[in-house]
């Protein structure tokens, strides 16, 4: 039998000897003094380490010594609450003076001599606590709000399932982000948000606050913390039989290599699981190592129009399918329009100079297709929406953006304009 060794078990086996717990319903031996609290739930931490151990090592453990102190300082540091199932409430060493501050004798006579009340206090009515229903999303819903046809909604699907790291790129206005969502809601057949994360990559966007990193506590300290991917794994990981789907908004904004680090490697599909466990940067030990379970799939958005975009070299791009979002601006959209009540007049209008202005933009030597105006612009309309409503988002949208496409040649965004108004 395998000696216990508590430098041998990491924060992921205890994740997992939880999970395996839960899924089994196990019985284990209650623990005298102290219990582990994890999501509301109490664990002996005996029970819990012998168990971690044998995930860790395929074995049965012994303990060479009693669980205690030790033990418990140890699932301390890994980042579990340890509590103590019977606190002691200790009086002051003066207790008796305290006493007599309180009361006067005569006062704790009289109490004495009262009979204990013989009536029941009522009781508060119980609580029932119901939990919000999750609402339901089909592939018929999502063709609905999805101006792609079903083919190419599938042929996405199964790009995230075979590769688990998408990137969908396209001009603004293209619906990515809206996408993306609806990907992760047709994976998991609801809209529950608790399994999506989303994050949004910028200049000053860093492996500290992706993975780890030290950051000042309330005392000035430095104290290492894990970031939000880093933390996001760990819930997929207690919870494998559910996928999870984490979102980066304009991931060309960010150093992708810088911010991933070692997690590069570990992001391809066939690199997930405890076997591709590597060490981390700011790893505190040999034996602390980290990988990506395999429910973990990573969705990501590039705006193909943004000319501050850092360029993806070639090795993150071996680990991500590309998918072109193009603007749908077709008999789709159009139905979609129609049922928001507009105007078809209104409607023809729309989708009629906006291709033309595509068109001109996709000609464009210095732009090209990846600058064009996509759908999302005008997808929304208030209700009872009108002419004014589309030349406020000329106005306030549509011609800043014109402006910056064509910053040397004012005449040109003049002329477009006016083919966009309304005659």
């Amino acid at each position: 039998m395998a000696t216990f060794r508590l430098k041998s078990i990491t924060r992921e086996h205890i994740l997992q000897a939880i999970n395996h717990i839960d899924r089994q319903h196990l019985n284990l031996r209650a623990s005298t003094v102290y219990d582990v609290i994890y999501k509301g739930k109490r664990y002996p931490p005996r029970e819990l380490l012998r168990m971690a151990h044998q995930v860790a090592s395929g074995t049965a453990a012994e303990w060479v010594t009693s669980a205690g102190v030790a033990a418990n300082t140890y699932l301390e540091k890994l980042g579990f609450s340890v509590v103590n199932k019977r606190p002691l409430f200790l009086l002051p060493p003066d207790d008796d003076k305290v006493i007599t501050d309180l009361a006067a004798p005569a006062e704790i006579a009289l109490a004495l001599s009262n009979p204990v009340p013989s009536s029941e206090l009522a009781a508060e009515p119980a609580v029932v606590y119901t939990p919000k229903k999750v609402e339901s999303y089909s592939l018929a819903q999502a063709l609905k709000e999805i101006f792609l046809e079903e083919h190419q909604l599938l042929s996405l699907l199964t790009a995230l399932r075979r590769k688990k790291n998408i990137i969908l790129q396209g001009p603004p206005g293209s619906g990515k982000s809206f996408l993306a969502k609806r990907l992760a809601f047709l994976e998991q057949e609801n809209k529950d948000q608790n399994r999506i994360e989303t994050v949004q990559f910028h200049t000053n966007y860093a492996y500290d606050d992706f993975i780890q990193g030290y950051r000042p506590d309330s005392e000035g300290k430095f104290k290492l913390t894990n970031g939000v991917f880093f933390n996001f794994c760990r819930r997929a990981l207690a919870d494998t039989e559910n996928s999870y789907y984490f979102i980066i908004e304009e991931i060309n904004r960010g150093n992708v290599g810088s911010i991933f680090g070692e997690m590069l490697f570990l992001l391809e599909a066939d690199k997930r699981g405890p076997a591709f466990a590597t060490s981390l940067t700011y790893g505190q030990s040999e034996n602390e190592k980290f990988y990506i379970p395999g429910n973990v799939f990573v969705i990501g958005t590039m705006n193909t129009a943004d000319r501050s975009l850092t360029l993806l070299d070639y090795a993150l791009r071996r680990r991500f399918a590309f998918l072109k979002m193009e603007p749908q601006l077709g008999e789709r959209f159009r139905e979609h329009l129609l049922s928001k009540n507009l105007a078809l007049g209104l409607i023809n209008h729309i989708i009629e100079s906006i291709n033309k202005l595509n068109q001109v933009i996709s000609d464009d030597p210095a732009l090209g297709p990846g600058f064009r105006i996509g759908h999302s612009y005008f997808s929304n309309p208030p209700v009872a929406a009108g002419i004014d409503w589309f030349k406020g988002i000329i106005e306030n949208e549509i011609t800043p953006l014109l402006e910056e496409y064509w910053f040397d040649n004012p005449k040109q965004v003049t002329t477009q304009l006016q083919k966009l108004q309304v005659r």
